[in-house]
């Protein structure tokens, strides 16, 4: 089925979020798009509208994620719909009954919308006769896979040179290393199909300040879950409060010390590297599942190929 002609349900309970990923899905050619803030509302759209697959958040309030696609599996006009369910904090547990579900696929946040589409794009050529296409023929060919980066990526912000300098030439010997002098570029870099694996915000920057990004990351999907380490000369604390309740994992005062950044950034990184091969080993899973199935499928039609 071609992506114009396709219809997606998303729902996510985050509403900056959830405008911002349909938003992305219409750009890249899919026909409608419909949102859904919980999985009650969810559901009740599910069984008013015809869906083509279903794109749902684990953590929403009132029906999780799991507890919407145990629901749609119990009722025969939805059992078989696709569904790609989307976390920030799955366990192995949870995601072993996704599996027994019949999940089409899971994505661990942050992920970007490139990653979204080559995984939708799996999950209905599995039902469809040809590839699946985004957008206008020749506009929006299908995307090739992204390797993964070799080393992980850390975002500078500061609107000073010196000292974006300084912190970048702290960790170029173990890191890919990006800087930013200013809020907007680096949410364009945060956002993009490249996104950063922890990122160092000045606040006071002008124009948009450190404050203003942060919370515009948690607003989208790439960066919802993205390590922030705040690096400024701020020290009052209502701004460190202020930086720590818009989601940063730290909040470092100017002067640095050189040596005790590095420790915690190296020590983020472990927490990056967790989440990276949780997707890894989810995938496994699925994938295992999967073979399972169709090895038992193969026994079956062998045996009543032989006669029983």
């Amino acid at each position: 089925m071609h992506p114009s002609k396709t219809t997606v349900l998303l729902a996510e309970g985050a509403s900056a979020m959830r405008q911002a990923l349909a938003s992305q899905l219409q750009t890249f050619g899919f026909g409608q798009v419909l949102q859904a803030r919980d999985g009650a509302r969810a559901l009740q759209l599910l069984r008013a509208e015809p869906v083509h697959v279903v794109i749902c958040d684990l953590d929403m309030q009132g029906l999780d994620g799991l507890a919407v696609l145990e629901a749609m599996r119990a009722e025969p006009k939805l059992a078989g719909l696709p569904f790609i369910l989307m976390s920030g904090g799955l366990d192995r547990d949870s995601a072993a009954r996704a599996i027994r579900l019949g999940i089409g696929d899971l994505l661990v946040k942050p992920f970007t919308v490139r990653r979204l589409i080559e995984r939708m794009q799996r999950v209905l050529q599995r039902d469809a006769p040809a590839p699946l296409r985004t957008g206008a023929p020749d506009e929006h060919p299908p995307l090739e896979p992204v390797p993964e980066p070799e080393r992980a990526t850390i975002l500078v912000v500061d609107d000073t040179p010196d000292n974006l300098q300084l912190l970048a030439g702290l960790f170029r010997d173990r890191f890919k290393v990006k800087i930013a002098h200013n809020g907007e570029k680096a949410l364009a870099i945060c956002q993009s199909d490249a996104p950063p694996d922890l990122i160092l915000l000045d606040v006071m920057m002008p124009g948009m300040d450190g404050f203003e990004v942060a919370r515009r990351l948690r607003e989208h999907h790439a960066s919802e879950c993205t390590p922030i380490i705040f690096v400024t000369a701020m020290t009052d604390d209502a701004s460190r409060h202020q930086g720590l309740s818009l989601g940063a994992i730290d909040y470092v005062f100017k002067p640095i010390e050189p040596e005790l950044l590095h420790l915690r950034v190296s020590n983020l990184m472990y927490y990056v590297e967790h989440r990276k091969q949780l997707q890894k080993d989810f995938d496994q899973m699925h994938e295992n599942s999967r073979l399972q199935a169709e090895l038992e499928r193969m026994r079956v039609e062998l045996q009543r190929l032989r006669g029983g």
